[in-house]
Parts: structure tokens; sequence; C-alpha cells
């Protein structure tokens, strides 16, 4: 078994670290943020730590945070998640939707994954990706999904919970506009695809947001050929933590 399964939270020992490192990480960002709205913040991601998402507690923190800022502007769209898993980071976003007081309605979430595990990397997406591969790796669960749903009391009408890879099924989705586009697909083919399908239908003012920008460096050299392709100037990557950006 290599490393990178043992520590996966896919398998026990991966949950446990990963659950360490939430609660050093919900701590501290409870120092350094001591208000309702933190503590509140806190009480969720310690429902979906570890069994619902593999996002850390920063990123969570951003989706809420960009989440309600494209209610706050008003803006037109929908939000969808490309990589799901188990549902956590997209249920964060729901509950800030549903939540957030400047909003006028609930918008749609559209959630696309596999729900197999994540398919196998090419060498663009790096030694360590080919090495470490194991078929299963993020298998995520729509039973899943509809629970922690359930458990935040989010509407399941609201939700387009769409199985199948991405080539197959982001073209044919009846999606018109989005507000906010989280990308969590980790390779390169993934992380292309999805730009090359959705990218155009992100509102002006709206959020692209990278799970594995420089985590593995598959998902950075998509997003570089795509901008450049397609003569996209301007773009100014924002820090989520050490691992995720967003623009």
């Amino acid at each position: 078994m290599n490393l990178i399964k043992l520590l996966s939270t896919d398998f026990f020992t991966g949950q446990i670290l990963f659950s360490g490192k939430g609660l050093l990480d919900i701590l501290w960002f409870l120092i350094r943020n001591p208000q309702k709205k933190s503590l509140r913040l806190a009480a969720l991601i310690l429902q979906l730590i570890p069994r619902y998402t593999k996002v850390s507690v920063k990123r969570l923190v951003n989706l809420h945070r960009l989440t309600q800022k494209v209610n706050k502007l008003r803006l037109p769209g929908d939000i969808v998640e490309c990589g799901v898993w188990n549902g956590g980071s997209a249920a964060m976003m729901g509950v800030a939707d549903r939540d957030d007081e400047t909003s006028g309605k609930v918008r749609k979430l559209w959630l696309f994954d596999s729900f197999c595990g994540l398919p196998p990397p090419s060498n663009r997406d790096g030694k360590q990706a080919t090495e470490t591969y194991f078929q299963g790796w993020c298998h995520g669960e729509t039973e899943k999904v509809k629970r922690i749903f359930r458990r935040f009391q989010l509407s399941l009408q609201q939700v387009n919970t769409v199985a199948g890879w991405f080539d197959e099924t982001l073209q044919t989705a009846d999606l018109q506009t989005i507000a906010l586009l989280h990308i969590d697909a980790d390779w390169y083919a993934s992380v292309k695809i999805v730009l090359e399908t959705l990218y155009d239908k992100v509102v002006e003012g709206g959020f692209v947001v990278l799970d594995d920008y420089w985590r593995w460096p598959g998902c950075r050299e998509a997003v570089t050929d795509y901008l450049k392709e397609h003569q996209i100037q301007g773009v100014v990557l924002q820090q989520a933590d050490l691992h995720g950006v967003y623009f």
C-alpha cells in the first residue's frame, strides 16, 4: 500500500489524521476570528470533516465567503461544483446561500462527479500522481451527499447531482449561467474540460475556485493552457490556502 493511499481520507488512517489537522485549523480560525459567525462556521465544519469533505478548513471558509459575496453583489447564476466526493464542500456553499440575508432566493446547485473515484492521471499530472494513483481514490457516494444535505436541512429540490465522467455530462447539462464555479478535479484533463465547457458560463464578477492549483501540477498546467489558448489576460489568482486559489 503506497503512502498516499494510507494517508487518503478514503481510509481510516487518513481520516484520523485529517480530523486532527481539521481540529487544529478550526481552533486557529477561532483564535484569529473570535466572533459568533466564526463559531457557527466552526460548528458546520466539524460536521463535515472527515466523512463528507477532503477540503481544508480555510478553503471551506473561503467557499462560504465567496457564496455570500456573489449574493451581496446580486449576481445571477447557479453554484457549480465539479468534484463532489461526499458533498461536504457543496453543503457548505448551500448553507452559505440559504442563510444569507442579502439573497433574494436560494440558488440552484449543480454537483458533477463520477462517483467512481478519480480517473487515472496522465504524465502531465506529475510523477507523484502517476506513481501513487490507485483505483477508487476519492470514491464518493450520492447517498452521503443526500445525507449531509438533509442534516443541514437543505432542499434537495434545488440540487442537481449529475453522476458520470465530465466529458459525458458537462456538455449535456441544462446549465445556463454560473455565479460560483468550484473545480476540485485534480488532474489536467479533468480541470481542462471543466474550463473548456463551463468557463464561458461564469457571469461577469463571478468566481472560479481551483482546489488543487498548488497541489497537482496538472491542475496548474490546465489553467495556464486554457487562459493562454483563449487569450484571457488580467487574471489575478488569490490564495485560499497552501493549495487552493480563486479568481
